[in-house]
């Protein structure tokens, strides 16, 4: 019982900064002693939590904003989504948004692509269960091989 109390605080810190961001979220949560599969679980569930906010909510905030300004398309753009999205679509948003943007940056970047909520889910959450796993791993053997190089 007195671990679970130590562990939740831990947890929820974890899935905190990974909710504002992804990134220095798995490196934290190995360092506070969580197992690798809980870190990966609880990066993950946050940032689809973010996804998950953005599409539940974005879609009518969108609807909103193209009747109040008459606008119906985006500008172009040169920036580095907006060429992955031309390129790749859903799967590359989904893909390289955990490492570049972010969940709710990303999600409503698809929303406002016109993305479909439910395909933006499934590919945005992929993207961070993969990302998660890979930094996770990434973070296990860089520690691994310092402590083999340091003896």
């Amino acid at each position: 019982m007195n671990d679970l109390l130590i562990t939740i605080p831990k947890i929820l810190s974890i899935f905190a900064l990974a909710w504002f961001s992804f990134w220095p979220a798995i490196p934290a949560g190995l360092a506070l002693g969580l197992s690798p599969l809980l870190v990966i679980a609880t990066t993950t569930l946050s940032y689809v939590s973010g996804v998950v906010l953005v599409a539940l909510f974005g879609g009518r905030v969108r609807d909103w904003a193209l009747r109040r300004l008459g606008r119906q398309t985006a500008g172009q753009s040169d920036t580095l989504i907006a060429r992955i999205w031309q390129r790749f679509g859903i799967i590359g948003l989904g893909l390289a948004a955990p490492m570049t943007v972010g969940a709710q940056i990303g999600a409503a970047l698809g929303i406002s692509l016109n993305a479909p909520s439910r395909r933006l889910l499934l590919w945005m959450s992929l993207g961070a269960l993969a990302w998660s796993i890979a930094l996770t791993l990434a973070v296990l053997l860089g520690v691994v091989g310092a402590q083999a190089i340091g003896g």
